[in-house]
């Protein structure tokens, strides 16, 4: 995936993101403000963000410089870390100016896009690295592979669990 088009979801994510706070600010847009989680789901949720920090964040950042050497995992892993960043900062700082359930939308939005970028990046890091006996190669397609597995399972609670808290 090229710089463009993540740069261009970023501004369109950052924009709907906006116009979901301002919406929610006015009333227009009939979303609770805060997120109503059971104890036992919230108890999920922190170990959920846990999880999340060590394979949304954690690995990455290491595949990120380990093989910051090689053109082709810079990008995979820099146009990835460049959208969770964003995301992390994003959520922090809409969540605190208008509402803790903009943090579902942010989410969704993100992870979605997270999906796509991670598939996507899948795909070309095998036409692309041709290496089958290369043990680089199978620890970053199994990386890929997990992550694309937890944002998937993370697209699903959101969907499932988060967005009937707030609706």
């Amino acid at each position: 995936m090229d710089w463009k088009t993540i740069l261009s979801f970023i501004i369109g994510a950052t924009l709907l993101t906006l116009l979901s706070g301002w919406l929610m600010a006015a009333n227009l847009l009939q979303i609770q403000t805060q997120i109503a989680y059971s104890e036992a789901e919230l108890g999920f949720v922190k170990i959920w963000i846990q999880i999340a920090i060590v394979i949304g964040l954690l690995l990455p950042v290491i595949a990120f410089l380990v093989w910051i050497h090689n053109p082709n995992m810079r990008t995979i892993f820099g146009g990835y870390l460049l959208v969770m960043v964003i995301q992390i900062v994003t959520e922090q700082i809409c969540s605190r100016i208008f509402s803790p359930s903009l943090l579902l939308i942010i989410g969704t939005i993100y992870t979605t896009f997270r999906i796509w970028q991670l598939t996507v990046a899948k795909q070309k890091f095998l036409t692309v690295n041709p290496q089958n006996g290369n043990v680089n190669f199978y620890i970053a397609y199994c990386l890929l592979w997990l992550m694309l597995v937890f944002w998937s399972a993370n697209l699903i609670f959101l969907l499932v669990v988060g967005w009937l808290r707030i609706l």
